[in-house]
């Protein structure tokens, strides 16, 4: 995850899909410039990531994600929202706004700029969960983990390297 502010906050989620990161390196090795590749891999995973929050889960390993607790659901009401069908980690949109990659160099960073301190419910606070929610900090939100790379994802990352290596041979 990437902060906009001047201090910088980091989140580093690593995936172990042995195919996916042996793909990965092969076209480290082949592409002086692995950004076009990056890029489309970014695309990918943005869009996995919208879906899986659009569903209401899993996360990205299968984990099921708790439903919206009664209180989060009264909350909403008295601010005048409508959570989404009791789906956790859509109210307003926002954080699926926030979703994006950049490339730098050979890595590709996937986030959001939305840290606990910078809105109610922030990301690292839905990512992790928490048992110091709330003005007492006494209030529990059980992690809802939505970043990460799926095996689907994985899936994904090898045919992108595939068809770009493939390029490189036939282009």
């Amino acid at each position: 995850m990437m902060a906009t502010k001047a201090t910088m906050a980091t989140i580093a989620i690593d995936f172990d899909n042995a195919r996916a990161v042996s793909a990965l390196e092969r076209l480290s090795r082949v592409m002086s410039n692995p950004a076009p590749a990056l890029k489309a891999i970014g695309d990918q995973l943005i869009e996995s990531t919208r879906q899986r929050i659009a569903a209401g889960g899993p996360g990205p390993h299968g984990e099921p994600w708790d439903r919206n607790s009664p209180v989060t659901m009264s909350l909403a009401a008295a601010h005048g929202k409508k959570p989404a069908g009791n789906r956790p980690l859509i109210d307003s949109g926002l954080l699926m706004d926030t979703l994006s990659y950049a490339v730098r160099g050979d890595t590709l960073y996937v986030g959001t700029n939305r840290f606990a301190d910078d809105w109610q419910g922030g990301a690292a606070v839905l990512q992790f969960g928490t048992d110091r929610a709330g003005r007492g900090h006494k209030i529990h939100i059980p992690p809802r983990p939505f970043l990460g790379v799926s095996d689907d994802d994985a899936r994904e990352i090898e045919v992108t390297v595939a068809d770009v290596l493939r390029g490189l041979t036939e282009g």
